[in-house]
């Protein structure tokens, strides 16, 4: 690029990248007094709000609607429907994520932070290049995300075999579908489906559902899922992909060692991978994103954040937290980011929620480790809202009284998991927890229950 020796602008801070973590950092930035340009080549608001978080959770709310409609005659609601219309329901999704788009853009320019509409790549140390144009700036923040990647098993170039952002430009339901994996997204994904009337089958590698979360909430989800109309394989792997003489796939599965093929319109992958490509990194001698604590790379000045980095799952809220403490560092200060304080979320029915450690986890990090589970389907609440299935489990150090974990599954687990979070921050204690005059009839009071259970004076567990 001839131009590319004239530097059109300088700024304190650049970011590339105007997803969670983007923003984060450049609202963070202007917050600060530092002048701020955020690159952006495709959505403002990135990934999450255009093609996971906000089209998903749409999805997931409309589940659990229709699953409190089933319910409605026994709270004296006569003459309730609960059928999905797909159509209507991807109609709202591109109305929600143009109006938080146009509203993200607005923000920042709110914010004065300058918005360069492109692709960014870096072009050597301190420099930034959009377009034919070349940019100078202090510190640099990578946010750009990750782009989709492709399964390993032979086949999987098929056009059957999808991500879910093919099944949002799609806009309909299939028939039938192999969902790849047991994580939040993909759980979420397989029970909206279901709930549209598509046969689904769960295939994953691990044994249990929600990897990543303490087994015990895993183990509850699939015991809730009883009667739903989800197949589930786990510690299965998918052998070959082929096209099928009658339409769809043929997908040949390994489960127990034994192999079956069975026929699927669509093949529902998850596969993510750091969106490097074309960043320029070779420019400042990088192959990757690999950041410290301060979420610094190896490059002085240069800063990543979010999937860019490679610390997967797809967190959106934890991305911005990195945003505002990666820019906080490149204008000076000295934080860390701890990915323990960053809860894992679920938006199934009911939702599952972690942060923390795992009791598995913590035995493995060393001390004497105490538990305490309350189960919430006795409780007031859960009973109104039909909440068979759920629990709060705690886990913390014995000698100590520390609380290390809190895990939750129940309705309204993605926001009972907040007072955990904040519990941990704040490095809470049992006691401190299981003091607390938490509000009543709600499902977050099993919070006080199960620290009270770990020191084994309940109130009211039996």
């Amino acid at each position: 690029m001839g131009s590319e020796e004239t530097v059109s602008e300088s700024y304190d801070l650049m970011v590339i990248g105007a997803g969670p973590g983007g923003v984060a950092a450049a609202v963070r930035g202007r917050q600060l007094g530092a002048k701020v340009a955020l690159v952006e080549a495709v959505h403002w608001g990135g990934f999450c709000l255009n093609r996971a978080c906000v089209p998903t959770k749409l999805f997931a709310a409309a589940v659990e609607r229709r699953r409190g409609l089933a319910t409605a005659a026994r709270m004296g609601l006569r003459d309730v429907g609960g059928e999905i219309d797909p159509a209507a329901l991807f109609a709202l999704k591109e109305e929600l994520v143009s109006y938080f788009a146009q509203g993200t853009e607005g923000l920042l320019k709110a914010k004065g932070v300058t918005l360069l509409a492109g692709r960014g790549r870096l072009s050597g140390p301190g420099r930034v290049a959009v377009g034919e144009s070349l940019y100078e700036a202090n510190a640099v923040i990578l946010a750009v995300g990750a782009a989709w990647g492709r399964p390993d098993f032979p086949g999987a170039g098929l056009a059957g075999v999808v991500h879910p952002g093919r099944l949002l430009e799609e806009a309909k339901i299939p028939a039938s579908a192999l969902v790849l994996g047991a994580g939040p997204w993909a759980l979420e994904w397989a029970q909206f489906l279901a709930a549209c009337g598509c046969r689904v089958t769960v295939a994953a590698r691990e044994r249990g559902l929600l990897p990543g979360f303490d087994p015990e909430i895993g183990q509850r989800l699939r015991n809730a899922w009883k009667n739903e109309p989800i197949a589930f394989l786990t510690g299965c792997r998918v052998v070959r992909a082929e096209e099928h003489p009658e339409g769809g796939l043929a997908v040949t599965l390994s489960v127990k060692d034994r192999e079956e093929t069975r026929r699927f319109e669509r093949a529902i992958h998850f596969e993510r991978r750091p969106g490097l490509e074309g960043l320029g990194l070779e420019s400042v001698g990088l192959k990757d994103l690999r950041v410290n604590e301060r979420l610094a790379t190896a490059v002085p000045g240069l800063w990543a954040v979010g999937d860019a980095t490679g610390c997967f799952p797809d967190l959106s809220h934890g991305a911005t937290a990195m945003g505002v403490i990666a820019a906080e560092n490149a204008l000076g200060a000295n934080r860390a980011y701890d990915p323990r304080r960053v809860p894992r979320i679920a938006f199934t029915s009911p939702q599952a929620a972690s942060v923390g450690l795992s009791e598995e986890e913590a035995e493995e990090a060393g001390g004497e480790v105490i538990t305490g589970t309350a189960a919430i389907a006795a409780g007031p609440m859960a009973m109104i809202q039909g909440a068979a299935h759920g629990v709060v489990k705690v886990v913390g150090d014995k000698r100590y009284g520390e609380l290390l974990g809190v895990h939750v599954l129940s309705p309204f687990a993605t926001e009972i998991i907040g007072a955990g979070v904040l519990a941990l921050q704040m490095e809470a204690t049992l006691e401190e927890l299981a003091g607390a005059a938490l509000p009543h009839p709600t499902i977050a009071e099993s919070l006080a229950e199960a620290a009270r259970e770990a020191l084994g004076r309940t109130l009211f567990l039996p």
